[in-house]
């Protein structure tokens, strides 16, 4: 467990679900309310080319974020600790899967701002007319590392797996198993297109994801999670994809592939590339920050359980 704690951008959208939507077994509570507008608020997705944007990862992390932050208040409500001692078990366990996973992130995002450090060295290498042969082997090198190696995608999708929730629960359920459950399936949906999208996982892993319609914010949760699955391409995130195709440019003037006047095509080609690799930055930097949150969300919430799970306890006695 090696992330820090920063700030985390926190929604403050406050919706409610249609009037007209099928009853359900279950009360609706303002945990579920808060949930459904959350999850409205992800969509649509911005469409690019090759895959989901860094940018709209950041919003589904810290979605995540504040979902577990409000499992938590309601696990750490006297009236309910303890009440459910299976589930709050349960969640002990299910918890350790999600800071893997918060784990597994942060070193995809330490390997692309790392590739970044390339581009930025070739584009240092650019300024001397006399280094174009050295900044063409560091393009080359980035070309290398484009993708993770297999076994990083085969952990990835081992990951993502362990973080799908089990059957929903049945009959009637307690507040504190309700609201795990959705912290379950939430984290499911999040982390797996998380980590498909850096490159770590496959788009099967995430397949099949949807939550039954008795849950009041079932039919919010599987137009998110369809969405997603329709938009997760085989490239990266839009703004790493953008830096790989100035990437392209620039091997190409090097190269000679590119016809006019070298000098200042090259000059053009180097300044799209500081743009895009600033961009890129950018995504990765808030996103890091969004998991470092989501991180020291999952542990309050697992210790919330963890405190609940020992009033119920001591109850017993």
């Amino acid at each position: 467990m090696f992330l820090t704690e920063k700030a985390a951008t926190r929604l403050t959208l406050l919706l409610f679900p249609s009037k007209n939507s099928l009853p359900s077994p279950f009360p609706s509570l303002p945990f579920d309310q808060a949930l459904i507008a959350r999850l409205h608020s992800l969509l649509p997705i911005p469409n690019f080319s090759s895959s989901i944007p860094l940018s709209w990862l950041c919003r589904a992390v810290d979605f995540l974020a504040l979902t577990l932050s409000d499992a938590a208040a309601l696990i750490s409500d006297p009236s309910l600790s303890g009440s459910d001692r299976a589930a709050l078990a349960a969640h002990l366990d299910s918890g350790i899967a999600l800071l893997d996973a918060c784990n597994a992130v942060a070193a995809h995002i330490d390997r692309l701002l790392r590739r970044r450090l390339l581009l930025r060295f070739a584009l240092h290498l650019l300024s001397s007319p006399d280094s174009l042969r050295r900044a063409r082997d560091v393009i080359a090198e980035w070309d290398r590392d484009r993708r993770p190696p297999r076994a990083i995608h085969d952990s990835a999708g081992m990951l993502v797996r362990s973080l799908a929730p089990g059957d929903p629960p049945r009959g009637k359920i307690s507040a504190v198993h309700r609201a795990i459950y959705a912290v379950e399936a939430v984290s499911s949906l999040v982390a797996g297109a998380v980590i498909a999208v850096l490159g770590g996982g496959e788009k099967e892993d995430l397949s099949g994801i949807s939550v039954s319609g008795d849950f009041p914010w079932a039919e919010a949760f599987n137009k998110v999670a369809e969405a997603v699955s329709s938009e997760l391409g085989e490239g990266l995130p839009g703004e790493v994809e953008a830096a790989e195709a100035s990437v392209r440019r620039l091997a190409a003037v090097i190269d000679g592939e590119d016809t006019g006047d070298k000098t200042e095509t090259l000059r053009s080609a180097v300044k799209d590339a500081e743009k895009a690799a600033e961009e890129m930055k950018d995504g990765l930097d808030r996103l890091s920050n969004a998991v470092n949150g989501l991180f020291c969300a999952a542990l309050r919430t697992r210790d919330a359980a963890l405190q609940s799970f020992r009033i119920g306890l001591q109850n017993c006695r």
